[in-house]
């Protein structure tokens, strides 16, 4: 596997009549900037609060890692950080988008038999 990421990689994303291309996998550098973006909440974690997090969280995946589009629907708007916040949620084609950018930058799999799991235990329970 590579060590380093190519940005100018893209990848489509379509339901046959409009196309919209995103980053093959994020960087170190995008991921940042994805993390920043986060708002900061208050201490008092509500239902609302939280959901409010996942929703900047999904916002900021997709601004980060739209490069471009195309297609009838598109036509005449550009590829911006706010034409992307105004992209309709329940749109097919953006749910399919953002499974794809979290299918793209799942963590890969160690090989190693000791390695961590998010949870802090070993794979093989030692």
């Amino acid at each position: 596997m590579p060590m380093f990421i190519d940005p100018n990689t893209r990848v489509p994303v379509t339901d046959g009549r409009n196309t919209i291309y995103i980053k093959a996998r994020m960087d170190m550098d995008t991921r940042a900037r994805v993390q920043n973006e986060m708002r900061v909440m208050p201490n008092e974690a509500t239902e609302e609060v939280v959901l409010e997090k996942i929703g900047s969280y999904r916002l900021a995946l997709l601004q980060h890692n739209i490069v471009a589009w195309e297609g009838p629907d598109f036509a005449g708007v550009p590829c911006t950080r706010e034409a992307i916040g105004r992209l309709d949620p329940n749109e097919p084609l953006v749910a399919k988008v953002a499974e794809e950018i979290g299918q793209r930058n799942k963590p890969r799999e160690s090989s190693d038999p000791n390695a961590a799991t998010p949870s802090g235990d070993t794979e093989s329970g030692v």
